[in-house]
C-alpha cells in the first residue's frame, strides 16, 4: 500500500490523471486499485511509473517506511520535553513531501497540535483538532485516544469558558490506556482534579504519573508529579511541613543541576504557596519572585506567577501600597494583552482594594467576579471570596443576599 500512496502523491503533484499516468501502461482503473492498495502489481509497472513521474521509487519507499518510527520518535520526545529533539524529528517529518497524503496524515497532524500545546499555541492546536475530529470515523483507536488526551490538555491549561476542568477531566476519562498505552495522562488527570481541590483524587493519579516516570526515566515530568503530590500532602495540617518542605528544596537543587529553569519555576511557585497557605508571606513572596525571574513574561505562566507575587505581598503588607498599586495594574495590563479574563478579574478586585474604593469592591465582586468563579467552579476563589461576600452581607444587613451566597458557596465546594 505505501507504494501506491507514494504513486498517487507523485502523479497529483505532478497533475496527472490516472488516465495520463497509465497511458501506455494499464488501465486508469488499474491505476486507481495500485494507490489505493487493492491489487498486486508489477515490479516492471512500478518502474514505468516512477520513470514517468522522475522518481526514485527504492528511495521513496525507504523514507517512507521511517515515517512511522520517526512519528512515535516525535512523540516520545515532546512527552519527554527534550526540545532539541522535538524540533529536529519536527523538521525531518516536514520534509518528507508526502505525509500529510498518507495513512500517517491524522498521527501527523494530531502530533502537531501537542506541539503547538508545548509551544502555549492553545488556538492553533484546537484549530487542528476541530479539523481531525470531523474525520474521527478515520482515525485508530490510538489516534482516538491521543485525539482525547490532546483535548483534555486544551480544556485544562487554555480554554476559555464554564466548568473547563470538569471538561478535561471528563475527556481524558474517556481515554482507553490499553488502546493508547501512555500512561502520561495520568498526570494531566492530577492536575485537573488539583484545580478542582480534589486532593485525594489528585495524588492517586500523581502516584500512577510518577510511577510511569520513573519507569521511562522521564525525570522533569516527574519534578512535576511529585511536586503536585506535595501540594496535596502540604494541605493536610497533620504533616510535618518540615519534611515537605525539604523534599521541595532538594527537587530544585535537583532542577539546577539538569538546567531545568521551567520546572525549578514551578517547583519554587508552589513552596512559595505552601508558604502563603502558612501565612509565612515574606518566604512565600521570595519563591515568587525567584520563580518570576525565569519566566517568559508574555505566558500565562508569568501572569499567574505575577498574581501570587502580588497577593502575597498584598496579604503580608510587604510593599508600600502605592508600588502595590502600580503591580496590580500591571498584571491587569498584562491579563489583557494576554485575553485572560480569570486574572483580569482577580487583578481588578486588587486595584479596588489598593484604591480603599470598598463600595466598587463589593459591587465588583457581587456583579462580575463571583459570577464568574461560580460558571467556571473556581473552588479556591469561591471559598475566599463568597466567605468575603458573606460576611459583608451580614455586615450590612442584607440577610437575604448572605443567605443566597451562603447556598452558592456551600453547593460549589462540596
Amino acid at each position: 500500500m505505501a507504494v501506491g500512496e507514494i504513486i498517487k502523491y507523485f502523479r497529483e503533484r505532478n497533475g496527472l490523471t490516472q488516465g495520463q499516468l497509465g497511458e501506455g501502461i494499464c488501465t486508469p482503473t488499474h491505476v486507481s486499485k495500485i494507490e489505493n492498495g487493492k491489487t498486486a502489481y508489477s515490479f516492471e509497472i512500478i518502474s514505468m511509473f516512477s520513470e514517468r513521474l522522475q522518481i526514485d521509487i527504492e528511495k521513496e519507499m525507504a523514507s517512507f517506511q521511517e515515517i512511522e518510527k520517526q512519528l512515535n520518535d516525535w512523540h516520545n520526545a515532546i512527552i519527554m520535553k527534550r526540545m532539541k529533539l522535538v524540533e529536529e524529528y519536527k523538521k525531518d517529518l516536514e520534509s518528507i513531501p508526502y505525509i500529510s497524503s498518507s495513512k500517517y496524515e491524522y498521527f501527523f497532524r494530531l502530533l502537531q497540535a501537542r506541539y503547538c500545546l508545548l509551544h502555549e499555541d492553545g488556538e492553533k492546536a484546537y484549530t487542528i483538532v476541530q479539523q481531525i475530529q470531523k474525520e474521527y470515523q478515520s482515525l485508530s483507536v490510538f489516534e482516538r485516544n491521543l485525539l482525547l488526551h490532546i483535548k483534555g490538555i486544551y480544556y485544562l491549561f487554555y480554554h476559555e469558558g464554564s466548568e473547563n476542568q470538569q471538561k478535561a477531566i471528563q475527556v481524558l476519562k474517556e481515554i482507553n490506556i490499553e488502546d493508547y498505552g501512555n500512561p502520561e495522562y495520568y498526570y494531566d488527570l492530577a492536575v485537573a482534579y488539583h484545580f478542582i481541590d480534589s486532593k485525594v483524587m489528585s495524588y492517586l493519579y500523581c502516584e500512577k504519573a510518577l510511577r510511569h516516570f520513573k519507569k521511562t526515566n522521564n525525570f522533569l515530568q516527574a519534578f512535576n508529579a511529585e511536586s503536585l503530590m506535595l501540594l496535596q500532602i502540604g494541605s493536610n495540617r497533620y504533616n510535618d511541613f518540615k519534611e515537605t518542605e525539604e523534599r521541595y528544596n532538594n527537587l530544585i537543587r535537583d532542577s539546577e543541576i539538569l538546567g531545568a529553569s521551567n520546572k525549578k519555576g514551578m517547583l519554587l511557585n508552589n513552596l512559595g504557596y505552601e508558604y502563603s497557605r502558612r501565612k509565612d508571606y515574606s518566604k512565600a513572596q521570595k519563591c515568587f519572585s525567584r520563580a518570576l525571574r525565569i519566566s517568559d513574561r508574555l505566558t500565562t505562566t508569568y501572569l499567574l506567577r505575577f498574581y501570587n507575587y502580588v497577593d502575597t505581598s498584598i496579604k503580608g503588607e510587604l510593599l508600600r501600597k502605592s508600588v502595590l498599586l502600580k503591580k496590580a495594574r500591571e498584571g491587569h495590563s498584562l491579563a489583557k494583552q494576554l485575553e485572560n479574563r480569570f486574572y483580569q478579574l482577580l487583578f481588578k478586585i486588587h486595584i479596588y482594594y489598593l484604591q480603599d474604593q470598598m463600595e466598587q469592591y463589593y459591587v465588583y465582586l457581587e456583579e462580575k467576579a463571583f459570577p464568574y468563579f461560580k460558571s467556571s467552579k473556581h473552588v479556591i476563589c469561591l471559598k475566599r471570596y463568597g466567605k468575603e461576600l458573606y460576611t459583608y452581607y451580614k455586615e450590612t444587613g442584607q440577610p437575604l443576599k448572605a443567605l443566597q451566597i451562603s447556598n452558592v458557596f456551600m453547593n460549589n465546594i462540596e
